[in-house]
């Protein structure tokens, strides 16, 4: 069984340190997703973790040097009214880029259910149904023309805490929802929700990275690389030395 607790602590990355190597990094990430876009292959990026786990900033870091018209970024609400009535993963198949594109999701269809089985309104009966429609999703997605990676964003109830109350002395009541509140209030059950869902659906297709996200830095820094090392394994493309002729030679002459 996963164990979240073991994620707990990370290694310490100065500001000025990330500051250094973050937009290499994220030319490379540019590099990566042009390649897929010439490939014809999509890639959809899942966020997940607690409230306060930085998921927002890690999605705008990925994001930033790419090319807008092909980024398809959401936040995914718990409650939307707009999908009353429709299949729980109609909204996430409606949110899905075309072939060539990213889809970046902040929060996805396993907030739905594991916050859904909390509250109450997922029966035991339909979480097991949900669990086996997720499989499938991805299986289908990966099958097709879709790259899939999961990224969950681990921090301590200790730390989730520190942040709330770190929010609320500076006034940034905003970021900080009622949910969340709730969530930080049942912390160890929440957290058993997410280990029994990342158990139930890490496979060798669709596995999930477990990050340490007390350290900001350190968890940008972690999942850029992880997906600059996947991307240039599915795609046998070399970022890093794309990137190198393109310092020594210029973009045009490339």
């Amino acid at each position: 069984m996963v164990e979240l607790s073991q994620y707990e602590d990370s290694k310490q990355i100065e500001k000025s340190v990330y500051e250094s190597v973050e937009k290499d990094i994220q030319e490379r990430l540019y590099l990566l997703f042009s390649e897929a876009n010439n490939q014809g292959l999509g890639t959809v990026v899942v966020i997940e973790g607690f409230s306060t786990s930085g998921k927002g900033a890690l999605m705008k870091a990925i994001t930033a040097r790419l090319d807008p018209r092909k980024v398809r970024a959401h936040s995914v609400e718990l409650e939307n009214p707009i999908y009353n009535g429709f299949p729980l993963l109609y909204q996430f198949w409606e949110k899905l880029a075309a072939y060539g594109e990213l889809t970046i999701f902040e929060g996805s269809w396993y907030r739905q259910v594991v916050m859904g089985r909390f509250y109450g309104f997922v029966s035991a009966k339909n979480y097991t149904k949900y669990i086996r429609s997720i499989q499938n999703f991805e299986e289908v997605i990966t099958d097709d023309k879709y790259l899939l990676f999961k990224f969950f964003l681990h921090i301590s109830e200790k730390e989730q805490k520190r942040r709330i109350k770190k929010a609320r002395k500076e006034g940034k009541t905003w970021v900080i929802s009622k949910s969340d509140l709730k969530e930080a209030k049942h912390y160890k059950e929440i957290r058993s929700y997410y280990e029994e869902f990342i158990e139930l659906t890490h496979t060798p297709k669709t596995p999930w990275e477990i990050v340490s996200a007390k350290d900001k830095y350190f968890a940008r820094i972690h999942v850029m690389e992880k997906l600059i090392e996947s991307l240039e394994k599915r795609l046998q493309f070399n970022s890093a030395e794309m990137l190198l002729k393109i310092k020594e030679k210029g973009p045009k002459e490339i």
